[in-house]
């Protein structure tokens, strides 16, 4: 009975271990891009987290096509995606690697938002 509650034990420890928490990345608008928006935003216009080599992003309305590129400054490494934003959210898969990382999304009137983080 030990060793069962042992190995219940251990392969908890591993599991809880091996499991990464979301990281946040917070977005900001461009002050120098203040097209008008297509609809009334109560907060935030695009939330960002990363996890386990992936970018979640979620948009408060339909930004049309956003072009999205992310690079790792420290490695150089870059990636880029064009996106359509009609259903809200979208992903893009890009690195574990340690550095500092720098976002950038632009929409289809001009818009330009971005955030960074570090790994």
């Amino acid at each position: 009975m030990k060793k069962i509650f042992f190995l219940l034990f251990l392969t908890c420890g591993i599991l809880l271990s091996s499991a990464k928490e979301k990281k946040e990345i917070p977005i900001q608008k461009d002050p120098e891009t203040k097209q008008e928006q297509r609809t009334p935003n109560f907060g935030s216009d695009i939330t960002a987290f990363y996890q386990d080599g992936m970018i979640y992003l979620q948009f408060a309305y339909d930004m049309g096509e956003v072009e999205i590129t992310v690079t790792n400054e420290t490695t150089g490494e870059m990636w880029q995606q064009t996106e359509d934003t009609a259903f809200g959210s979208v992903s893009i898969t890009t690195s574990t690697s340690a550095g500092d990382y720098y976002i950038t999304i632009v929409t289809d009137d001009a818009s330009c938002y971005s955030g960074n983080f570090s790994l």
